[in-house]
């Protein structure tokens, strides 16, 4: 049943526990994926009680796609990891830097930079964040500068690729965004983006990028980086699969193949060929994720079935009238600072429709609505399922990273960006 008109009883009711389930993920005391489950838990016996609907509606209209993409990927990289593949990468990125510190934190973070466009930025985490800590360690510098730098880079990264992000698939799948249109508005700004923000993050770290010891530096050049490959044919055949995803990501949208389609057939072929260690590959992938994306989506479900998306889109078309430029600017900032202290997942879930109501002012704005979430991911530390991990990789080796301290460089450096952001758009839309 769905309700028009303005938010009555029912959907304010929808909309308090939405709103209540994201302060209380956003205070981080209570686990964010048993919260986003008792949300759409909560809001499934509101629709019932008051007859506007019933679980099973809130089910079908999750988007069940992007799921499947995540969990593929998951896969993949868990099967990738555990060749040694990016073990392998580590040394190889090091050994030409001579582990010199400032050397060896730019070719890292150009690494991400490039991976950012093929993986979703919790995949570019879960590898960049284990390898960042082990080699610091054994170089005795302090990892937290990787840590927090690589977080704000994968976020912004990832805006030109329809399967950098999660939010950027979300936003794909509700407006139909053709990735060639988002590779070509967003690779230039994202290069401009990366090259801007490596002498700011240089200045401020500087004093945290000490030299490292000799004999360390010594060490780790003396590896071979072969012996870091534990299977050669489980090595090549993650190359050769994470090549065909790029391959097809990029160059398949005009043939109609579908992302997690092509997600879930690589990532069921990596496990056939992983034979008796698919029981131990599924234990690591990262099912709370999962569960927290089923959540999130399940409460953005009952707000669109109880109308509060379309009485959003009213409201916002109120605002913006027939403007593209207050339009565009609308979908960088008002997106970008609700992503900096809310999930930007959901964020991307409630205003991707709104956007394609609004298509006719401009077809940029999807891609606008992109680079807010994305760089409004990192403005503050809970904005972006990467900021969480890197916060919560440098916990687990007792060396925490504060929300202050997260917030101290990324919340200047992402305010930044939306500034760049904007005026990249106010020049596309004359082009365009």
């Amino acid at each position: 049943m769905q309700i028009t008109g303005g938010i009555d009883f029912v959907s304010g009711l929808v909309l308090v526990v939405f709103i209540a389930t994201y302060l209380v993920i956003s205070s981080e005391k209570v686990n964010r994926t048993a919260t986003s489950l008792l949300g759409m838990g909560l809001v499934g016996v509101i629709l019932w009680a008051a007859g506007a609907g019933t679980f099973s509606s809130i089910v079908e209209h999750i988007e069940w796609d992007i799921v499947l993409f995540v969990t593929a990927m998951m896969i993949i990289v868990t099967i990738a990891s555990g060749t040694g593949m990016f073990q392998f990468l580590a040394i190889q990125l090091t050994r030409p830097t001579h582990a010199n510190t400032r050397q060896l934190y730019i070719a890292f973070l150009a690494f991400v930079f490039v991976i950012s466009l093929a993986l979703d930025t919790t995949s570019t985490m879960l590898i960049m964040a284990p390898l960042s800590i082990e080699l610091c360690k054994s170089l005795e510098i302090d990892f937290k500068p990787f840590l927090i730098s690589e977080a704000v880079v994968c976020n912004f990264a990832s805006i030109p690729s329809i399967v950098g992000a999660v939010p950027n698939l979300v936003i794909a799948e509700e407006t139909g965004l053709d990735p060639g249109l988002l590779f070509i508005s967003l690779m230039p700004l994202s290069l401009i983006l990366f090259l801007v923000s490596i002498p700011i993050l240089l200045r401020y770290f500087e004093i945290f990028l000490g030299t490292s010891q000799q004999d360390a530096v010594d060490e780790i050049l003396l590896v071979n980086s072969r012996f870091m490959i534990r299977s050669q044919k489980d090595f090549y055949g993650s190359i050769i699969a994470l090549f065909v995803l790029v391959l097809v990501f990029t160059l398949g949208h005009e043939s109609g193949f579908e992302t997690a389609m092509i997600a879930i057939l690589v990532a069921s072929i990596l496990l056939i060929g992983s034979r008796e260690k698919v029981d131990d590959i599924l234990q690591r992938v990262n099912w709370g994720t999962i569960f927290f994306l089923v959540g999130l989506f399940g409460l953005v479900a009952a707000l669109d079935i109880t109308g509060i998306i379309d009485f959003i889109a009213v409201a916002v078309g109120a605002m913006i009238g027939d403007n593209e430029i207050i339009a565009l600017a609308f979908m960088i900032w008002i997106p970008g600072l609700l992503s900096a202290v809310i999930d930007n997942i959901p964020i991307s879930a409630v205003v991707a429709p709104i956007a394609v109501q609004f298509a006719y002012i401009s077809p940029l704005l999807p891609i606008a609505l992109i680079v807010g979430v994305n760089i409004g991911g990192f403005i503050f530390p809970i904005g972006s399922p990467a900021n969480i991990l890197a916060m919560a990789f440098a916990e687990k080796e007792h060396n925490t990273i504060s929300m202050k301290e997260f917030a101290k460089i990324a919340t200047p450096l992402g305010i930044l960006m939306l500034v760049i952001a904007t005026g990249w758009f106010i020049l596309l839309s004359m082009i365009f």
